[in-house]
């Protein structure tokens, strides 16, 4: 039975975020994703059972935070906006649900 993220008590949903956003940092830390890579996030999305609108959440936080730790110095270099653009397109975040201060440092 597929239990969705809302029937599932809080420490699962919780688990099941925390390994998701986990995948998410293993995938991207050397900044090449394989096909492997995909297929085994969109499995752990899909089995973990966390709707559509979590998952952007997760997306985002995970976004803003490698944002955060690549602006710690005050400048995003061509690697880390590569790394960037990389995460965005992979994940499939449209321009338009981009935070400003990452849709600007992608334009830069």
């Amino acid at each position: 039975m597929n239990v969705s993220a809302d029937e599932m008590p809080t420490d699962d949903v919780n688990a099941v975020e925390a390994r998701f956003t986990s995948m998410l940092a293993q995938i991207f830390a050397d900044g090449i994703i394989t096909d492997e890579e995909r297929v085994t996030l969109w499995t752990a999305v899909t089995a973990g059972g966390l709707d559509a609108a979590r998952v952007d959440v997760l997306l985002l936080d995970f976004l803003r935070a490698q944002f955060t730790e690549f602006a710690a110095d005050g400048f995003i270099s061509a690697d880390e906006r590569s790394r960037l653009t990389l995460m965005v397109n992979v994940l499939g975040i449209s321009d338009m649900h981009l935070p400003p201060e990452i849709r600007r440092a992608l334009k830069d």
